[in-house]
């Protein structure tokens, strides 16, 4: 390689020195990509190991009966910092994420690194919805765990290094989606709707009928949203937001309750990132354009059973609604993820449809999974980067 820059260099024909002024910067790019995979193959192997480490750790107190779950959580922790170490010492790390399952007797740890690089890594604009499930099915242990997987897929995208480049917003939905502050403003309403009396609007949407239908044209005229329901969850909605404590305070506020009009929550879901929309929305959370340069827009849908509510009968029925605006959704080029908890089979054929592409689609049958399920999705955003 140095042989032939200095040939390059001291060769005065014209042709060979536009050859070299073309290739050189691919050349440095080409190096340097080289030794960033090297740095990224032993930073994985150290982080491994430390994890590993911490979950031998982990499984040893599991089984001292004096352990509670905050000592066993508090080993593993200790023993994969202090086994991180020996790794890059300029290398990004989390701290890892430990859950304690004494019915099955096991304990997983999950952790996360990111080591610096010599291209200038950056991370892409990120628009990023959640669709969560908040109908009754989805009461107690399954809301607790729905709420750590999403506040922890959160926590690993919106860094301090993030800014305002990362910004996650979710819609719940159970019988149908309570539109909350916005839904007025969407349905063409000048009143609000404070029908229980807690000082916060309520309102309940149903499906978009007309030339909008399953579409994201902007609300206006012969365009606005449907409103049939008269049933929807106490909780609302989020816009978009880089503001972490104000959304781990919003996901906080879920409560379970209704049937599960999941065409509705995917509607909502894309709302959130339209950029037609971004009259509804406050001014920090307007959606970027489709055609932004180093953009990307995607869904995480989420349901743990059949979507079986729907208002307006001729446009089908909830799970063709919900296919309908997956599609055109990716037509738009929104990547969509889906994640199954311990939903039934038609549910799951549902939510494959949906992503386009199996391999966005995840099947949860517990706690630990669904939470797996999002730190995995979290983890292939965070690596949507650019060359600058």
């Amino acid at each position: 390689m140095e042989r032939l820059f200095t040939r390059l260099v001291k060769d005065t024909h014209g042709n060979v020195a536009m050859i070299f002024a073309l290739i050189f910067v691919p050349l440095l790019l080409v190096g340097a990509f080289a030794i960033d995979s090297s740095r990224h193959l032993s930073s994985n192997k150290h982080v491994q190991a430390a994890v590993d480490a911490a979950s031998l750790a982990a499984a040893r107190a599991l089984e001292d009966a004096t352990k509670s779950d905050a000592d066993i959580i508090t080993i593993a922790q200790a023993s994969y910092r202090a086994n991180l170490l020996g790794t890059h010492g300029d290398v990004n790390c989390q701290d890892a994420i430990v859950n304690v399952n004494r019915t099955t007797g096991t304990v997983t740890v999950r952790a996360a690194c990111k080591p610096p690089t010599m291209i200038g890594e950056h991370m892409t604009k990120l628009d990023l919805a959640l669709m969560l499930d908040v109908s009754g099915s989805m009461g107690g242990s399954k809301l607790t765990d729905l709420k750590d997987a999403a506040k922890n897929a959160a926590a690993a995208l919106i860094t301090p290094d993030s800014g305002d480049r990362v910004r996650i917003s979710f819609v719940s939905y159970a019988t149908s989606v309570n539109a909350g502050a916005y839904g007025n403003a969407a349905l063409g309403n000048d009143d609000d709707d404070d029908s229980d009396g807690d000082g916060l609007d309520k309102v309940c949407v149903s499906e978009r009928t007309g030339t909008a239908a399953w579409q994201d044209d902007k609300p206006e005229l012969g365009k606005w949203g449907g409103d049939d329901a008269t049933s929807c969850p106490t909780s609302s909605l989020l816009p978009l937001t880089y503001d972490l404590t104000a959304f781990n305070t919003a996901i906080d506020s879920l409560t379970a309750g209704g049937r599960t009009a999941g065409h509705l929550g995917v509607a909502w879901s894309w709302y959130l990132i339209a950029p037609d929309w971004d009259d509804i929305w406050p001014t920090a959370s307007k959606p970027l354009s489709y055609t932004a340069p180093d953009t990307v827009k995607a869904v995480i849908l989420m349901t743990d059973g059949i979507f079986n509510e729907e208002y307006v009968s001729a446009m089908g029925d909830s799970d063709d609604q919900a296919e309908k605006m997956c599609e055109k959704m990716r037509d738009k080029n929104v990547i969509v993820y889906a994640v199954a908890f311990q939903a039934p089979n038609s549910a799951k054929t549902t939510l494959k449809n949906c992503t386009g592409d199996d391999n966005r689609f995840f099947d949860a049958s517990d706690g630990a999974e669904l939470q797996a399920a999002y730190a995995a999705i979290a983890s292939q955003l965070s690596a949507l980067a650019l060359v600058s």
